[in-house]
């Protein structure tokens, strides 16, 4: 999965990261050009990169991501 992010910042709702893809989605991103540019920039795969997004966009609960990542993250 290899994410660039640690698991604290993935717990911050308001960390730039999730900033940043909420501003793509306010743009007009596709969820598809979205989750690319989170696996480009964040790493992960493209379900994590979904998760992400999910997450950010207050759609999916941070627990949610949190059962997908490796237990040692």
């Amino acid at each position: 999965m290899d994410l660039k992010v640690g698991r604290k910042t993935l717990l911050d709702p308001d960390a730039v990261e999730y900033q940043w893809i909420r501003t793509l989605a306010s743009d007009g991103s596709t969820d598809e050009m979205i989750n690319h540019s989170i696996r480009r920039c964040l790493g992960g795969n493209e379900d994590t990169a979904d998760k992400i997004r999910r997450v950010a966009l207050g759609i999916a609960p941070m627990a949610e991501l949190l059962r997908s990542l490796p237990t040692h993250y």
